[in-house]
């Protein structure tokens, strides 16, 4: 027995040890909810901001190498794993993914986004024909199939904690270039009608529903999407407020003092009673940032810092960096393979190697170029959560409430809208679930001030298998989204404002939802993604 114990014992405090060191090493994402204009962890009452980064990890050939395609899933494990570990180093505690098919299962990117500590938003339309706002006037311009959309995917999705938010569409406005608001009230009306969806299942997290425009029409844009053209209609305004806002483009300015682009900015949110997003960021612009390490016009990312400053932080809940990767497709017009010239769609913090990879046959190795380190340097010092506490949080006085609409947007009430005909789905009976461990690699130090990020705690079920739990039946198909990432290749002024790069969704095919009352698409044609 004696001889047991001596054997046993040290295996025992081994294994523990060993236990202990891999949970030491695993970060959580509680739930976030808002109160007023910011965001809040559910458990500890921090408040949170978003040092994010916009994620679409397109290889540089073969198959994969297309628009609006969901890289999201197990199958693709080996290239979000990959790039995972690289978040991590990064610093990063937000991602934005613009494609996602909600009929495959998200389990273990999810999982390992939440035990680094990531949160995601995700996007609730896709720009197939019908399952995005058009162009078309109001009410035509809300398709019926896209309300179904929008609910299946909070189905599929409400159960990770790490979901920030739902984005009920990106720079719609874009679409109908001749009028920049023609087609807003149909985006409003799916806000509001994707509110009224989680709100009527009971045990569903209540993830807040917001919504991402370009840098045009600001003030008008901001008052429409969080006013109530219906004072007894809690639903109709956005819950979060997305920009995609190409500012700060002069790299010679290094003061805040002097940071004229994102100073104008913030004067149309500083009265906003809900939080507003930079949900893409990050201007170009040749000659103005210096070259470093044979790269040209490496980005300083001091805006990424300024945002945590006493002068933004209650502007602006953080910011999503445009983008992690090279989209070689889109970059060599301009920017050769391996991209260290300046290009106007050079956009990424690093691109792949070697140049005809295509992450099928021959793995996607991650090369983070100079500013990736930048962008590492400024999120390091930049302190994103617990700035207040929600119970210690006293909104100002002119930023609570709704603001007026705008005279010349009309009330939701005007339309006869078709979608209140279309049947609700049943709300998912899977609300929660326990993720396993998902053991992401750590990558090559990067940058020379590299720091572990200090975990906090860590409610992981260790499995063998890393295999998650066993889930509800799903559809078995659904559009695969077609979005637009590719940002405007038009050179920016050094300090205005810019178009936003997704100029807009690529229409394509019409998904015909299986229309039954009160259940879930039962089959849905594949749109494939386009080169």
């Amino acid at each position: 027995m004696v001889l047991f114990q001596q054997i046993l014992c040290p295996l025992v405090f081994s294994t523990l040890l060993f236990i202990t060191k891999v949970q030491a090493a695993v970060l959580y994402a509680p739930p976030v909810e808002i109160s007023g204009y910011k965001f809040f962890d559910a458990e500890t009452g921090e408040s949170v901001a978003w040092k994010g980064i916009d994620y679409y990890p397109r290889p540089n050939d073969g198959p994969y190498n297309v628009n609006n395609y969901d890289f999201y899933t197990e199958e693709y494990r080996h290239i979000w794993e990959r790039d995972i570990s690289y978040f991590k180093q990064l610093g990063v505690n937000g991602i934005r993914i613009y494609a996602v098919d909600p009929s495959k299962n998200h389990d273990l990117f999810m999982c390992a986004l939440q035990q680094a500590g990531i949160y995601a938003i995700v996007g609730i339309s896709a720009n197939c024909e019908d399952c995005a706002i058009t162009n078309d006037a109001p009410p035509s311009c809300y398709p019926d199939s896209l309300k179904t959309r929008g609910q299946f995917l909070i189905n599929e999705f409400a159960r990770y904690e790490n979901v920030l938010g739902f984005s009920a569409g990106n720079e719609v406005e874009l679409v109908t270039p001749t009028n920049l608001s023609l087609n807003a009230p149909c985006l409003k009306k799916f806000v509001r009608d994707m509110r009224s969806f989680i709100d009527s299942c009971p045990s569903m997290r209540k993830i807040p529903v917001g919504l991402v425009v370009a840098d045009i029409n600001q003030a008008e844009h901001a008052a429409y999407y969080n006013c109530l053209t219906d004072p007894n209609d809690p639903y109709e305004n956005a819950e979060w407020y997305g920009i995609n806002a190409y500012r700060h483009c002069n790299g010679k300015v290094t003061d805040i003092s002097q940071a004229i682009g994102l100073r104008e900015l913030g004067k149309f949110f500083q009265n906003s009673s809900i939080p507003v997003i930079l949900t893409e960021f990050g201007c170009l612009n040749d000659g103005s940032f210096p070259e470093m390490d044979g790269y040209e016009s490496q980005r300083t990312f001091l805006q990424a810092k300024w945002l945590f400053e006493p002068e933004f932080h209650d502007i602006f809940s953080g910011g999503f960096v445009f983008e992690y990767s090279v989209e070689r497709i889109n970059t060599e017009i301009t920017s050769n393979y391996p991209f260290t010239s300046f290009g106007t769609g050079n956009y990424g913090i690093g691109y792949f190697s070697p140049a005809s990879c295509d992450d099928v046959n021959t793995t996607c190795v991650y090369n983070p170029k100079p500013e990736y380190c930048n962008l590492q340097a400024a999120y390091g010092a930049s302190n994103a959560r617990g700035l207040v506490t929600k119970t210690s949080f006293q909104p100002d006085e002119v930023r609570t409430g709704r603001p007026d609409c705008p005279a010349n947007l009309p009330k939701l009430a005007e339309f006869n809208w078709t979608t209140d005909q279309t049947d609700n789905l049943v709300c998912t009976s899977l609300v929660s679930f326990t993720c396993p461990f998902v053991n992401i690699p750590q990558p090559p130090k990067s940058c020379p001030s590299t720091t572990d990020i200090p975990p906090t705690k860590a409610p992981f079920v260790s499995s063998p298998t890393e295999s998650p739990v066993e889930m509800s039946a799903r559809p078995t198909e659904l559009p695969t989204l077609v979005v637009s990432t590719a940002p405007s290749t038009v050179p920016l002024p050094s300090e205005s404002p810019s178009i936003s790069p997704s100029m807009g969704p690529t229409l394509t095919s019409k998904p015909s939802f299986t229309q039954e009352p009160s259940t879930r698409p039962s089959s849905v044609p594949t749109v494939l993604p386009v080169a």
